[in-house]
């Protein structure tokens, strides 16, 4: 599945002929969505005299289509996904879920909270909260059969709105710069791309997508 993020500088009008225009298409609706996006800074107090080093920066991704699950993103280079699902106790067929065996066999945190919670308290030392940014008011479009899925969500900063991102994802595009099709064809408002992959020989769904926040939503 090939992704992307676009963040338009929009006006309320804007966002209202939008939506309308992709309403225009007929496509699925499939409800409301939000994200939480947020950025740790590494802690400067962690590095001995000896041993200083450049911040170092995390990224956690929260997606309420995706629950129980934390997406997380190390310097924009390693990607990991912590969740809470059980396979045998989740009943939602798009949770990321794991196995049951890996409870009995230990191989869990130990944690019912969400990842970015436990880092909050119990990784203090070694991380540092900047921001939060959230996105509310999302919309979830399916198109073109549901190869294609658009999200729209208006970004807020500290209570300030920032914009309006619109989120791309495609099961018949192999190409990340082939997203730029679907751009044209709904003739999707002019802002500031993203499609950047971590590994374009080995697409990560996730990974990828969280880059692709961490790039765009960069206040």
């Amino acid at each position: 599945m090939v992704s992307a993020i676009l963040l338009v500088d929009a006006s309320p009008d804007t966002i209202l002929q939008f939506h309308d225009q992709l309403s225009n298409e007929l496509p699925t609706l499939r409800g409301k969505w939000s994200f939480s996006l947020k950025v740790f800074r590494s802690n400067p107090y962690s590095y001995t005299n000896n041993n200083q080093s450049e911040s170092k920066f995390l990224h956690t991704l929260t997606l309420s289509y995706l629950p129980e699950t934390t997406v997380t993103l190390v310097d924009k280079n390693s990607s990991g996904i912590f969740t809470n699902a059980l396979e045998e106790n989740s009943y939602r067929a798009t949770a990321l879920k794991f196995p049951e065996s890996h409870l009995h066999k230990g191989a869990t945190s130990g944690f019912n909270d969400p990842f970015d919670s436990i880092v909050n308290s119990k990784l203090q030392s070694l991380w540092l909260q900047k921001q939060n940014i959230k996105g509310d008011g999302g919309h979830i479009y399916e198109l073109e059969g549901g190869s294609l899925i658009i999200r729209t969500s208006n970004i807020f900063l500290h209570g300030i709105f920032k914009g309006l991102l619109i989120q791309m994802e495609s099961t018949s595009i192999t190409n990340p710069d082939d997203i730029h099709r679907v751009l044209q064809k709904y003739a999707i408002p002019a802002g500031n791309l993203c499609n950047k992959v971590l590994d374009k020989t080995n697409l990560d769904q996730y990974g990828d997508l969280c880059l692709q926040y961490a790039e765009i939503l960069n206040f």
